[in-house]
């Protein structure tokens, strides 16, 4: 695919990421330093993103911090929008049976992005942050999410993580072979690859209406496992939450082939 070269708009793509990964307000030469950019390279690009919107400037301290703008526009998309509303109910419900909480995450970009949370009632439970973003490789998500494309899609995803590269080939085989007792079981229990002593469980959702691939699953301590459900109690209430977001979305429970 041929590529066009569009400097304006890669420096302000940069400046929006570069502030989006700040906790506290910029000055102007820190953006500069942030983007590798000289100061008078991105002053036009600041006056522009403050006019539409994107980025706000402190009027005392001369900083800049991102507005709320991008989080309105990335809701206002319509098939993420249905999801999150047709998942709210049987969310809380799967959250209020099993205490703990549970969350959804799509493929997005070669990641996978938690688009939808549900905190637990219990007086200790784990919940992942809207928003955040995952390697697919190695994690409980990752694998689902694997499980429910083709070995071409799978190898073109896998290929930009530099663990599954350096892996033998013989860890490869293995690895896919894992991937495809998941989709023959169609779900997972695994332990979380970012947090010590969680239990991640979690089952696919497939909507071709919209060709979303996504995952509903519940975080759990592992400590808390036995002593307050079972796992298959826990796999079947996630089974009847995917059914009954299916439901909401006005679509038969439909598996990608």
């Amino acid at each position: 695919m041929t590529k066009y070269n569009s400097p304006a708009l890669d420096k302000g793509l940069d400046i929006i990421e570069y502030l989006s990964e700040q906790a506290i307000d910029q000055s102007q030469t820190e953006i500069a330093l942030g983007v590798n950019k000289k100061q008078n390279e991105i002053y036009r690009m600041l006056v522009c993103l403050e006019e539409r919107g994107y980025i706000v400037k402190n009027q005392v301290s001369g900083k800049y911090k991102l507005s709320l703008k991008l989080y309105y526009l990335a809701h206002r998309h319509p098939p993420l929008y249905s999801l999150r509303i047709a998942a709210l109910y049987p969310m809380q419900k799967l959250a209020a049976f099993t205490r703990q909480s549970c969350h959804i995450s799509i493929l997005n970009h070669g990641e996978f992005l938690i688009i939808s949370q549900c905190s637990g009632p219990g007086p200790v439970s784990l919940s992942v942050e809207v928003g955040s973003k995952f390697p697919l490789y190695g994690s409980t998500s990752g694998y689902i999410i694997l499980s429910q494309l083709s070995k071409e899609e799978q190898l073109q995803y896998l290929k930009r993580d530099s663990r599954f590269v350096d892996l033998t080939e013989k860890e490869k085989s293995l690895y896919f072979e894992e991937i495809d007792l998941i989709k023959e079981k169609g779900y997972l229990i695994n332990e979380s690859q970012n947090a010590k002593g969680v239990i991640d469980i979690g089952v696919p959702i497939y909507i071709p209406e919209i060709n979303v691939n996504a995952v509903l699953a519940v975080t759990i301590l592992s400590g808390q496992l036995l002593e307050l459900l079972d796992s298959d109690k826990i796999i079947n209430k996630l089974f009847e939450a995917v059914a009954n977001i299916y439901k909401n979305l006005g679509i038969n429970n439909l598996q990608k082939e």
